[in-house]
């Protein structure tokens, strides 16, 4: 089976060799570009003690400017990001069992009263609705646009991978496509039911090894 990887990453990155791992031909055709603008350092540095960093993908860990001594506390969402993060070096406090952002922000709130939230986010996140005893600092430090690419790609593959909002919209950007689309979780299953499209199947955890298992069994 053929699986189209749409994220922005090369032929070893980690959505591609979780598929290449579990048996599935990777085709490597990125839907979209993502460039950090800003590493919300000024705003990372005024968080105090108890005052909560959010980072809800891989690549905001890797646009947020990391200080040699961190007082705050990490959040983040789900294992990959977990991951990127202990890569990285953070030490991470809290990780949602939602899966996606509205969920973080959902089960941090009660935790975060009183404090500082710091979400360094992508130009297209919208900031977070929250209650009026948390204050929210919410840089855009990335940005995520549209990418040309190979409109010929689908006729080669099985299976669309997508594992973002962005990358549904930049590969329907040409309209609805006749094929199966592999979800990383709920906010990338919502962006493609907005579409009129119900995914083939989602990840349980939101991780690309799940998305590679879940793709697996059903095939």
């Amino acid at each position: 089976m053929k699986v189209w990887v749409t994220r922005d990453e090369p032929v070893d990155g980690p959505l591609s060799t979780a598929l290449r791992a579990a048996g599935l031909e990777v085709v490597n055709e990125p839907v979209i570009t993502r460039r950090v603008i800003s590493d919300a350092r000024d705003e990372i540095l005024s968080l105090g003690e108890n005052d909560w960093l959010v980072l809800t993908s891989a690549y905001a860990v890797k646009a947020a400017h990391q200080p040699e001594t961190v007082v705050f506390k990490v959040a983040v969402v789900g294992q990959a990001t977990k991951q990127a993060a202990q890569d990285a070096g953070w030490t991470v406090a809290f990780v949602s069992e939602g899966g996606d952002a509205t969920s973080l922000f959902a089960e941090l709130a009660p935790r975060a009263a009183g404090r500082t939230i710091c979400y360094p986010r992508s130009s297209q996140a919208k900031p977070p609705l929250l209650a009026d005893d948390i204050t929210l600092l919410s840089p855009v430090a990335y940005e995520t646009v549209p990418r040309e690419y190979r409109t010929e790609v689908v006729d080669e593959v099985d299976v669309i991978a997508v594992a973002s909002p962005s990358a549904v919209r930049a590969v329907l950007v040409t309209g609805k496509m006749d094929k199966s689309f592999a979800s990383i979780g709920p906010t990338t299953s919502a962006a493609l039911r907005e579409l009129g499209l119900e995914p083939w199947v989602e990840a349980l955890d939101k991780s690309f090894t799940s998305l590679a298992r879940v793709i697996v069994e059903k095939q």
